[in-house]
């Protein structure tokens, strides 16, 4: 299991419909690590997942990895209902 502290959250611009990139830093023993995560909001159930198997596997055991990914779809909601004047 991978030893990593958070550093930021990123998000990006809905790149297909239904579907939202966000880039998330983390530190990993003094370097900077960089991972994508997909929001798929198409259903009435938004999902998010690592792009990567490689940030899965690393991370399948780590018990703040469901943690990180309510953290990532509760920014997505936000920016979602958001007024349009914040995001610009």
């Amino acid at each position: 299991m991978l030893t990593m502290t958070l550093l930021a959250v990123i998000a990006e611009n809905e790149y297909a419909p239904g579907f939202h990139r966000y880039r998330v830093r983390f530190d990993h023993d003094g370097n900077e690590v960089e991972y994508t995560f997909t929001v798929d909001d198409r259903d009435e159930i938004t999902g998010v997942k690592a792009d990567e198997r490689e940030f899965s596997i690393a991370t399948m055991q780590d018990p703040l990895i469901p943690q990180l990914m309510r953290s990532i779809l509760a920014l997505h909601e936000a920016r979602r209902t958001a007024p349009k004047e914040i995001h610009q």
